[in-house]
């Protein structure tokens, strides 16, 4: 097996599990994450806020390797998470991806934009990551009710 790139959506249990939490996976040849990043709100001490209804709006880069649950969150490997294949390559295709993820999540750190929950939030940084590889986000997780913000296109300053 090759390692892939993953689009996963996270059922979010307060809200039924109708509205979902986006996030973009890296899994290595044998299935094992790698890297995750999310989006969301950061609190004031700089630590990834699980239950935001406001903030800054940030992009997470989780290493799997430097687990460290406050900071670096990680979905894809609770148990209702679902996954959509984005891309499969070599080490070395999917690296390059990667590195343009990376890129985008840092403008979006940088942006001094404002969580919301229905307007800009995890699913709309998942959005923009995605695209930022060159890649299309699946339709069967993105949606205004499935995952409010898919839609919205972030104002991020040119490189």
């Amino acid at each position: 097996m090759n390692h892939r790139i993953l689009f996963g959506s996270y059922p979010i249990p307060r809200f039924a599990g109708i509205a979902s939490h986006n996030f973009v996976i890296w899994t290595d040849d044998k299935g094992r994450p790698l890297y995750e990043i999310n989006g969301g709100a950061a609190n004031s001490d700089g630590s990834f806020n699980y239950c935001a209804i406001r903030g800054p709006l940030t992009a997470v880069v989780t290493d799997y390797a430097k687990r460290d649950l406050v900071h670096y969150p990680e979905f894809y490997v609770r148990p209702t998470s679902r996954t959509v294949l984005l891309i499969e390559g070599s080490y070395s295709s999917i690296a390059a991806r990667w590195r343009a993820a990376v890129d985008v999540a840092e403008r979006i750190r940088l942006s001094n934009l404002r969580y919301s929950f229905l307007i800009q939030n995890s699913n709309s940084v998942a959005t923009a990551i995605t695209e930022g590889m060159g890649l299309t986000p699946p339709s069967t997780a993105v949606g205004r009710v499935r995952a409010p913000g898919s839609h919205r296109q972030l104002m991020l300053d040119p490189v």
